[in-house]
């Protein structure tokens, strides 16, 4: 006996396993190739979105003071960067005009929908000066107990030593303002040591300095 089978044994095998696989085989391929086209059409679709959020944050940038383009960021694209940066910009330009509520409510929208955590800690950051300036100071005092990246370490403390000093503490402010001071680093910013100096000499442990 020989293993060897003739060529017209091996059509037979062949169209017996196509018979019998064939149509997995096709489905198959057809998957792989409907998932790399779906792919391909989820990529442009994304890139389609970020070049219209792009165009919007450009034109939010000109007029921050409309809030007709934030609103259309924010409702359409909120789960892009743009939404929170023009969010954040409206912000801003909302807080210039002395409109608190409106500066508060851009802020808070970014804390809740940013997806990116440095944005979200930026408008906490804007949100706690600017509770500490309207003399909402329960709400300051909890935002600055959430965690911070260490880059902005300085910055809380100065928040902190601002909340204090709002609050007649000049004493507490002070050592706050010290360790914004050292947190900065070799070349602190002059407003920080400007802040220290005003408050003089602080009643320090019930006396008064030399």
């Amino acid at each position: 006996m020989t293993d060897l089978k003739t060529d017209a044994e091996k059509a037979e095998e062949i169209k017996q396993w196509w018979k019998e696989n064939g149509t997995s085989v096709i489905a198959g391929v057809a998957l792989a190739i409907g998932s790399v086209f779906g792919w391909q059409q989820w990529q442009a679709h994304k890139l389609k979105q970020a070049e219209k959020a792009s165009a919007l944050f450009a034109k939010q940038r000109s007029t921050p003071s409309s809030p007709e383009t934030t609103s259309t960021l924010k409702t359409e694209f909120a789960g892009s960067p743009y939404a929170a940066l023009a969010a954040l910009s409206t912000a801003k330009a909302a807080a210039v005009s002395s409109d608190e509520q409106q500066a508060k409510n851009e802020l808070k929208w970014t804390i809740q929908h940013s997806k990116d955590a440095l944005l979200k800690q930026v408008a906490t950051l804007r949100l706690i000066r600017l509770t500490i300036n309207t003399q909402d100071f329960a709400s300051a005092q909890s935002y600055l107990k959430e965690s911070f990246n260490p880059a902005f370490s300085a910055l809380v403390q100065e928040l902190k030593g601002d909340l204090l000093l709002a609050q007649n503490q000049p004493q507490e402010a002070a050592k706050a303002y010290r360790q914004a001071i050292q947190l900065s680093g070799s070349n602190p910013p002059q407003y920080l040591q400007m802040k220290l100096d005003n408050l003089g000499n602080p009643i320090t442990d019930g006396t008064k300095g030399a």
